[in-house]
């Protein structure tokens, strides 16, 4: 019978071996965030192109645990009003990542930050019976159906569970003895964290909010514009199988950094492929409203909403209804913009913006 995994306590003692082999990828990984960075600081819609990331970050990573919901989906519901659980996981998430930036400047990285993260991401979804924002009371497991001696894991006995957070906590914000550079840290942490699973439901979800919130806090980024759960779900077999490399006697713990630096690598080249077209195109539209007097915010609010009716515009810009329709057509028959074929309420799709995000 298999028995509850009991996680060492942080901080690890890494081989001097394994920073060797591990430092050029740290090297690398560092200076693409970096540059994704200083892009996005730089750039002419860097808010707006945030927002962007980060929904795209709320959809991939409620993507791991199974949801459907598309980058389209979630952008085309604002405006149709479309409704699901799995439409509504993505929007907990999307909450999450900004509650816990705001909760950022007030209370550490800590237990009472994770409740009211928890409590949110599962708000009106699946596992919102299953104690949002307390930790689990009963054993709990991961496997392929409802029976323990068929689990892949077994996390810790729930009776473990304040000790070890406690130590996560203090790993998280106390500073670590063995001087590991923070992208490291943070891989440790998610990791540290998913195995403790302190939670019934919404682990992985929180532990991938936790990645971006511990960046942030140590000043690896400077805004919440990093998330690698694209690359996690590109490759999430991969992700499930190194996680539980580590849940032995022996941990691996070169293979999971490696994967995680890989993973961080690989996220910054796609965003700064992805932000620098979007540069380019907000360019291409901006010089065509200079040309033809079409005011900025036209083109601000496509650029944020991507899928949107005229009505979007009203109290925004100081124009009257047919001016506003006026300026839109412009930009249709210029083929920025594609409207659907109502009479009324017509809604409009940016069509060239949302392939470059997806």
């Amino acid at each position: 019978m298999k028995k509850p995994f009991y996680p060492k306590m942080l901080p690890l003692s890494i081989e001097n071996d394994v920073k060797i082999k591990i430092m050029e990828k740290l090297i690398e990984a560092r200076l693409k965030i970096k540059e994704f960075d200083i892009l996005l600081e730089k750039s002419p819609i860097g808010e707006i192109a945030l927002n962007l990331f980060s929904l795209n970050e709320s959809v991939q990573s409620t993507k791991i645990e199974g949801t459907q919901a598309t980058f389209t989906d979630v952008i085309e519901a604002k405006v149709t009003g479309a409704k699901s659980e799995d439409l509504q996981e993505v929007q907990n998430y999307i909450e999450a990542l900004k509650i816990g930036q705001d909760l950022l400047r007030s209370i550490p990285i800590s237990t009472r930050m994770f409740h009211k993260l928890h409590k949110i991401l599962l708000k009106n979804s699946r596992g919102s019976n299953r104690s949002p924002g307390e930790y689990r009371k009963i054993q709990n497991f991961i496997g392929p159906n409802e029976k323990i001696e068929d689990a892949t894991y077994i996390p810790p006995e729930p009776q473990n569970i304040s000790d070890l957070i406690g130590n996560l906590e203090d790993y998280i914000n106390l500073n670590d003895c063995n001087g590991l550079d923070s992208l490291l840290k943070a891989a440790i942490i998610h990791a540290q964290f998913e195995t403790i699973h302190p939670y019934l439901d919404g682990n992985g979800r929180l532990g991938r909010v936790l990645i971006m919130l511990y960046l942030l806090e140590s000043k690896v980024i400077s805004k919440p514009s990093f998330f690698i759960s694209e690359e996690l779900e590109k490759n999430k077999f991969k992700y499930y199988s190194l996680l539980n490399d580590l849940r032995t006697d022996n941990p691996n713990w070169l293979d999971w950094l490696e994967f995680f630096l890989n993973s961080a690598i690989k996220q910054a080249d796609k965003y700064l492929v992805k932000l620098k077209a979007i540069d380019e195109y907000y360019s291409k539209v901006i010089n065509f409203a200079s040309d033809n007097n079409i005011h900025i915010n036209y083109i601000n609010i496509m650029f944020e909403k991507i899928v949107f009716t005229s009505k979007e515009f009203e109290g925004k810009i100081d124009a009257s209804y047919n001016t506003i329709n006026k300026n839109i057509n412009k930009l249709v028959q210029a083929k920025f913009l594609y409207g659907d074929d109502k009479k009324r309420n017509k809604v409009y799709r940016a069509y060239d913006l949302l392939d470059i995000l997806r």
